[in-house]
């Protein structure tokens, strides 16, 4: 209420402001209107008596006095009276201070500085107007603003004006906003009496209905609403209020068994997920497994040279030693080549071992080259004798990759083994496999890319080799590719597939940098 009120006087205030400054404005247009009509009414008593001159009824003197004398008894409004003075400066008629008639005021100026009579001849001479300047204002004793209007009288080089003084208008402006605002304080004093009484019929329903909603907000849904009846507003919210209530314990009760619904397929979907994940790991390990079974004439190969070597470095000294032959140095010379051979067949061994070694995914930084080293190692063992020549070629400086290792090993195993198998049909000259690693476009990633020469991989299938059981060999089964696609993707990179400038296809994959 007390805001309204203050809402209330601040409104009257602006209100009688602008009202005063627009009636303001109106009165001065109204009187200057007025002061112009009644300029002209002086201009034609003289003009009359200037025709009776020019007539030769009286002469030019007497024709003068009296339009003096007749225009001198004029007055109007509060006592408003005319003036006449001529071009030369000289004051005609001034019926409150005549002392001054018939001598030079041309000088006088108001007190801004203004020389109001040379205006009022500046503007006669120019046909007549409005000007502005402050006179002594008769009983008030001091000087007041001015609204003059002036026309000019050619034949007898005069000119005649009359005025209001503005304080005048200001004073009848304050009556009228008075007068407003007394009308105005009776409507705000009536119309605040109507909102008081009916503010205080709807104030205790409302309070009611303000603890009803305080009480559905914490949840309270057995509240009772006791103004659902009422044929008013009231009763519309009160209906309202029970239809919300009604809603939400609705709603909320929906939201549990939703949430009891959501909280069970979550549990199934986690199962689901742990299930896939070990059947996943399970696959790929499977995976490795039959990429080792179809290797193993390649991996006996590997591991005869060097074991065959230390049984000849073996047999050699043995045989020394049965003869009698005492060579310290050439016996350590054979045990030596002999070690280095057996450090050859173990390192063979313990790669194919961390190759095939299950455990969970582990994310460390790693460095890629010795990644791809190991993994091309293994993959490639027996392309000699096929032929076919592989080349790694790794950017310098290339920053390590936040990856785990046997996964990672995997993905470039199938790739490798896949781009070797892909070329058995070229001809010995187009067996070339390049490994390659650099860093990403946006420096945040390190990308892989295998280069084989087979034949390629047609446009239309390229979306779809990376999807289960997708295989182009009789023999395949189509899941490798799938698994390198789900381990990069759960790195947080991607995997893709282009066309190779120079024959064939280019995999490309990304990892994550450290």
């Amino acid at each position: 209420m007390l805001l309204t009120a203050v809402i209330s006087l601040c409104g009257l205030v602006v209100l009688g402001s602008v009202a005063m400054e627009a009636i303001r404005r109106q009165m001065i247009e109204d009187r200057v209107s007025m002061v112009r009509n009644l300029t002209e009414v002086g201009r034609r008593l003289i003009q009359a008596e200037y025709d009776r001159f020019s007539a030769g009824a009286i002469d030019e003197a007497t024709a003068k006095r009296n339009a003096i004398e007749l225009i001198r008894r004029l007055r109007w409004a509060n006592g408003e009276y005319f003036f006449i003075d001529d071009y030369d400066g000289r004051s005609v008629l001034l019926p409150i201070l005549p002392e001054l008639e018939g001598k030079d005021v041309l000088a006088l100026e108001d007190s801004k500085g203004q020389r109001f009579v040379a205006a009022q001849r500046d503007l006669a001479l120019k046909g007549g107007g409005v000007v502005s300047y402050e006179f002594n204002k008769p009983g008030a004793g001091a000087p007041a603003e001015k609204l003059s209007y002036i026309r000019p009288f050619e034949p007898w080089r005069w000119f005649i004006a009359t005025g209001i003084y503005l304080d005048d208008v200001d004073l009848e402006v304050r009556s009228v906003l008075y007068q407003t605002l007394v009308v105005l304080v009776v409507v705000a004093t009536i119309t605040w009496l109507l909102i008081r009484a009916v503010a205080r019929s709807i104030n205790r329903p409302l309070r009611r209905l303000t603890q009803v909603v305080d009480r559905l907000s914490r949840g309270d849904y057995e509240v009772e609403i006791v103004d659902r009846h009422r044929p008013d507003e009231i009763g519309g919210i009160a209906r309202a209020l029970d239809m919300l209530r009604t809603t939400r314990r609705d709603f909320e009760a929906l939201q549990a068994e939703m949430r009891a619904r959501e909280e069970a397929a979550q549990a199934e979907r986690d199962r689901a997920l742990a299930f896939q994940r070990d059947s996943a790991l399970r696959f790929e390990k499977t995976s490795r497994l039959v990429s080792m079974g179809e290797m193993a004439t390649s991996l006996a190969h590997e591991l005869n040279q060097p074991l065959a070597a230390v049984a000849n470095y073996c047999e050699g000294a043995i045989r020394r030693l049965e003869i009698g032959v005492a060579d310290h140095d050439g016996l350590l010379g054979a045990m030596r080549k002999a070690s280095d051979q057996a450090n050859r067949a173990a390192s063979i061994v313990s790669r194919l071992r961390r190759f095939l070694r299950r455990s969970e995914p582990t994310l460390e930084p790693l460095p890629m080259a010795e990644i791809i080293e190991e993994a091309v190692a293994i993959s490639a063992l027996g392309v000699r004798r096929r032929g076919v020549a592989v080349a790694v070629e790794i950017e310098p400086d290339l920053p390590a990759v936040r990856t785990d290792r046997v996964l990672i090993s995997q993905v470039l195993f199938n790739l490798v083994r896949n781009g070797i198998e892909a070329m058995e049909a070229n001809a010995p000259g187009r067996r070339r496999l390049v490994v390659a690693a650099c860093r990403g476009d946006d420096g945040r990633m390190v990308e892989v890319r295998v280069a084989d020469q087979g034949p390629g991989i047609a446009e239309s299938d390229r979306d779809t080799v990376f999807q289960p059981f997708y295989t182009s060999k009789l023999e395949g089964l189509g899941v490798g590719l799938n698994i390198c696609r789900s381990i990069v993707e759960s790195h947080g990179g991607r995997i893709w597939v282009t066309d190779n400038p120079a024959g064939g296809v280019i995999f490309h994959f990304t990892v994550p940098a450290a």
